[in-house]
């Protein structure tokens, strides 16, 4: 079964109109939200280092508290 190259040409456009769309609200959704401070990311970034230090023997410590 053949698709000429109009089909593909029409199904081709939707998706970039679909993808284009998808990318706007994105880009709004990312001005609206406010990113993490970068004390709270490094502070995370801190525990999970920590975390992962501790080793698979004593990790259930970390969670305890």
């Amino acid at each position: 079964m053949d698709m000429n190259a109009y089909v593909i040409e029409v199904l081709s456009r939707h998706q970039l109109e679909e993808l284009r769309a998808g990318a706007e609200r994105h880009s709004q959704l990312r001005e609206v939200a406010p990113s993490r401070p970068l004390r709270v990311t490094l502070g995370l970034a801190l525990i999970r280092l920590g975390t992962w230090t501790l080793g698979p023997s004593h990790r259930r410590l970390a969670r305890s508290f």
